[in-house]
């Protein structure tokens, strides 16, 4: 059995701490999940965890114990005790419940990208905040979205606030993150249309046919979509805007979106 750990210095916990850093992350190849729904779901979808770290002390229920048998029968998967001042050292989120698992980066390629045979698609152009993201994720997973391509990110996607902000739909909704000129030659072959959120569009969202394979592109609340993305081809649309907002945030848009698609489709 793994010794307890007990120290605030010990060098396992500094480790966990540097992983919050984005760039030692991606040298490690490592990212930090915390929370026990989300930890529950990574290994639910076979997501590859190198460790698990849990405070019996903070567990919150006999859920968290079911939690912590099933991990310690997943092969390969260490589990490592905490007392709860070196866990609260470590853990990343405020009121944390006792479980912290570092996990495997897995990139994929778009070549092996799974579609459906009639695809939905999210794309978002430039995304810069991580909880955006994770709330993408999580409303395109509730959607039946087939995936979500992130063109040019300017976010970490295994960022903790990204994985947390999904609610655990990270380990299950497919994900890419690469260059716009890939996405967009990934469409053209796919023969997926693109459907392009800009408020300069003459066409309300709802006019727009999505029940075939369709993109639905996202750029950033203050910049929008960029030239390169408008000039590529596909239907342009927005939504009505009664108030003096000219904009809406970039996850609340894709759900909009989303179901928009989802209500076409049904």
């Amino acid at each position: 059995m793994t010794e307890r750990i007990t120290s605030r210095q010990n060098p396992r916990v500094k480790h966990l701490l540097r992983l919050r850093d984005g760039s030692h992350r991606r040298r490690q190849g490592l990212f930090p999940v915390e929370g026990a729904r989300e930890v529950g779901r990574a290994l639910a979808s076979g997501w590859p965890l190198a460790c698990l770290y849990y405070c019996e002390e903070l567990f919150s229920g006999e859920a968290a114990f079911a939690l912590l048998e099933r991990a310690a029968d997943t092969d390969g998967l260490e589990c490592v005790p905490m007392a709860a001042d070196a866990f609260l050292r470590a853990a990343y989120r405020e009121g944390p419940d006792g479980f912290l698992a570092v996990a495997r980066r897995r990139e994929r390629d778009l070549a092996d990208f799974p579609l459906s045979e009639v695809p939905l698609l999210v794309i978002a152009v430039g995304i810069e905040k991580p909880g955006n993201l994770g709330a993408i994720l999580r409303t395109a997973d509730a959607a039946g979205c087939d995936g979500l391509l992130m063109a040019d990110p300017r976010c970490d996607p295994f960022n903790p606030n990204a994985v947390r902000a999904s609610q655990g739909a990270f380990f299950h909704l497919p994900f890419a993150a690469v260059s716009g000129g890939e996405v967009r030659n990934f469409l053209q072959e796919r023969r997926i249309e693109p459907i392009l959120t800009t408020p300069t569009a003459g066409k309300l969202l709802y006019e727009a046919d999505l029940s075939g394979p369709v993109a639905l592109v996202l750029g950033t609340e203050d910049r929008g979509l960029p030239a390169e993305w408008l000039s590529s081809g596909g239907t342009r649309v927005n939504l009505p805007m009664r108030g003096v907002t000219d904009s809406l945030n970039v996850s609340a848009m894709a759900a909009v979106a989303l179901f928009e698609a989802v209500r076409q489709r049904a």
